[in-house]
């Protein structure tokens, strides 16, 4: 192969990679003229579990709901796949392969474990109102189509024994792992977790851990924040540190130990 060959080729390669990323770049949020963003700049990378962590007030929220689309930033841009992504509203977002779960578990009481999980796919439902209430051929195949994929979500999560039992007979744990099964049954491109570990003991926070490292992949952009540090560093293959709206730090776990400015603002601190 000539050596212009090989350069077209690797070009190809960065390229096709690059359209797998979520790129930041100099993003500045203010609210009544308080910035709480400033020139935040990240690459999260499709392949890996990326952590997002911070003190208290270092504006971790308010970048997370950039990324979701809940806010609009000033300046800076949010680009995925060759597009700009910054003005995209979340309904927009989620039609391009973005998903989320919520820091608070929001499962309806009234229904299966598996209908749950089923209600996050209703967004590409073909079926309409009326299939709802008449026995209609389309909408039975559409919901059996889409019990299957629940039922492969749960499963890759390891939870799928518990697919027909109502919420209130799970323990917390189990119930976070649903809420992810939920965001993860339409094969988003776009994973955001919004501390999936809040409220767990240290037993299913394990699992959580287990459970995120399945999800890993190729064409998965993986985004976890998170105040629990031993599973932050158990997990994540890239962290970035937010402080004050500022990226004070970006690096790999063993990086971020070590990073004397980290361990000054927050890791020498309790959690907040």
């Amino acid at each position: 192969m000539s050596e212009a060959m090989v350069a077209h080729a690797e070009g190809a390669l960065e390229m096709s990679a690059g359209a797998r990323a979520l790129v930041v770049d100099n993003l500045v949020l203010s609210f009544g003229g308080n910035e709480v963003l400033r020139d935040v700049g990240v690459r999260l990378e499709a392949g890996e579990i990326t952590g997002l962590i911070g003190p208290n007030g270092a504006g971790k929220t308010s970048f997370f709901n950039c990324l979701t689309g809940l806010y609009v930033p000033q300046r800076g841009s949010i680009r995925f796949g060759g597009e700009d992504m910054t003005r995209v509203p979340p309904t927009g977002r989620a039609a391009r392969g973005f998903s989320r779960s919520f820091q608070h578990v929001a499962l309806c009481p009234e229904l299966t474990i598996a209908e749950n999980v089923m209600i996050g796919l209703q967004r590409g439902a073909a079926a309409g109102w009326l299939d709802a209430f008449l026995p209609l051929s389309r909408g039975r195949a559409e919901r059996a189509r889409h019990r299957e994929m629940a039922l492969a979500a749960l499963a890759r999560l390891g939870i799928e024994p518990v697919a027909d039992s109502l919420p209130a007979q799970l323990p917390p744990g189990v119930l976070r792992l649903a809420e992810i099964a939920r965001a993860i049954a339409g094969s988003p491109r776009v994973l955001l977790l919004d501390e999936p570990a809040a409220g767990l003991n240290s037993l299913e926070t394990r699992d959580l851990a287990n459970a995120l490292k399945k999800l890993r992949g190729p064409e998965l952009v993986l985004v976890v924040v998170e105040h629990d540090m031993d599973l932050i560093m158990d997990v994540c293959d890239t962290i970035h540190v937010l402080n004050v709206g500022r990226v004070l730090a970006s690096g790999s776990p063993a990086q971020i130990r070590a990073n004397a400015d980290v361990v000054r603002v927050y890791l020498g601190e309790d959690d907040e």
